[in-house]
């Protein structure tokens, strides 16, 4: 009895305080206008309003949603924080999950705690919780799962997450080729199946309703020129002074806009170095296959360029960000968290900052230069000289499949293997 109650205290902590973050939400944000249509149609039954609904986010993050709507009901507020709650939740497990994962890779109690409290209270998730948009912390949560199932050699499991990342916000896509080079075999196979749920999953929406489906996923692929502080293009752009008549009153607004080269061009080359880096990466190590440590580290990278290349940079945008850094920690054998608690202390800054900020030019060139700082240190982790990189076998045993399974939990790395075959020679011998 003691045993399974001790098994069951992680998750009901998990649900409580996924509960109080929820219940703190004090705003809407953007979720009013971004969500809560195609939600609240859906939660009521009604398919066609929600079909035709312009909801920024993808049909997976409504689907989640829309039950907890139902089942809270109340006013707009109400709803949201009964919309939060499942998406903080996945974060919350996904947690769980990634300590479990850097137990058996031989990490403390203490560092197991850290990468399982920090996945799920940090401070971009209470950003992304401000702002309206939980389905980022979803959706991070998904990608990253995806990529420690990979690494542990379960197929059908990240073609499910990342197929369902992938519906849950367009951004997701960066995750696809780094959650494949993960896999021991059979990539083209599992992400054909992710393909598959993500297409089974939106193809209702573009049928029944084309227009507003092209609309949305036009304005989610393009960016107009306007720039904010968390971006690179900040310096570029120029300002442009807008006159806004609200009832009697007229409020003057001082919009940055980048170049119109940056507006048409930045998520393409987002897109574009999603493919291009894990390409390069594969040359560079020989092949496709990468641990599944560095295969998180890829995401981390793509994630952070896709936040500091978007002109209309939000703190939020760093969820999969952090989470991925997480996971990376997770993913290394006995290593303290230092980059998860590293990326936490500098998002906590930044936020600090932000709501406090007087002088902008001085915050963005702060960012800029963490920006490059970190991507250059990721870079170097991934890109490093072949001599440089590890070849030690992995902290964890090898060992049979458990009675029933179809694969082991852990796959060995060549050098293990090697290592392995030696032994046996040398016993054969009688050495």
């Amino acid at each position: 009895m003691f045993s399974a109650a001790r098994r069951c205290l992680p998750f009901g902590l998990v649900v409580v305080v996924s509960a109080w973050l929820a219940s703190s939400i004090s705003a809407l944000g953007d979720w009013r206008g971004d969500s809560w249509p195609a939600v609240d149609a859906l939660a009521h039954g009604q398919l066609a309003d929600y079909l035709s609904a312009k909801a920024m986010m993808g049909p997976f993050s409504t689907l989640v949603q829309a039950p907890f709507v139902a089942l809270g009901g109340g006013d707009a507020l109400h709803a949201y924080r009964w919309a939060a709650f499942p998406c903080l939740l996945a974060a919350g497990l996904l947690g769980l999950y990634l300590a479990s994962v850097a137990r058996r890779r031989g990490a403390s109690r203490l560092s197991q705690v850290l990468l399982a409290g920090l996945c799920l209270v940090n401070p971009i998730t209470i950003e992304a919780l401000n702002y309206g948009h939980p389905e980022e912390i979803l959706t991070s949560a998904l990608a990253v799962g995806a990529i420690a199932s990979a690494s542990e050699g379960h197929r059908a499991r990240t073609a499910v997450l990342l197929g369902l990342a992938v519906a849950s916000k367009q951004w997701a896509v960066i995750a696809i080729l780094p959650a494949l080079m993960a896999l021991p075999d059979r990539r083209v196979r599992t992400g054909l199946a992710a393909g598959a749920i993500m297409v089974a999953l939106t193809l209702p929406g573009l049928l029944a309703a084309p227009g507003s489906f092209s609309e949305v996923n036009h304005s989610a692929a393009s960016t107009g020129r306007i720039t904010s502080p968390w971006s690179v293009w900040y310096p570029s752009a120029g300002v442009k002074t807008e006159k806004h008549r609200v009832g009697t009153e007229t409020l003057v607004a001082h919009v940055h806009e980048a170049p119109p080269l940056v507006g048409s061009l930045s998520h393409p080359l987002i897109v574009l170095l999603a493919f291009a880096l894990p390409v390069a990466l594969a040359l560079r190590r020989g092949g496709f296959a990468l641990p599944g440590a560095d295969a998180m580290g890829l995401l981390a990278l793509l994630a952070l360029l896709r936040c500091g290349l978007d002109p209309l940079d939000n703190l939020y945008y760093h969820e999969p960000l952090l989470l991925a850094l997480i996971g990376w920690d997770a993913l290394s054998p006995g290593r303290l968290p230092l980059r998860t608690l590293a990326a936490t202390a500098i998002a906590f800054f930044f936020r600090n900052w932000s709501l406090h900020l007087t002088d902008v030019t001085a915050f963005n060139d702060i960012y800029v230069f963490v920006f490059a700082i970190a991507s250059a240190a990721i870079s170097l982790a991934l890109f490093r000289p072949k001599q440089l990189m590890s070849t030690a076998p992995a902290s964890y045993p090898v060992g049979r499949p458990s009675v029933g399974s179809r694969e082991p939990d852990f796959l060995p790395d060549e050098a293990q293997i090697s290592r392995i075959k030696g032994f046996e020679a040398l016993s054969k011998r009688g050495g």
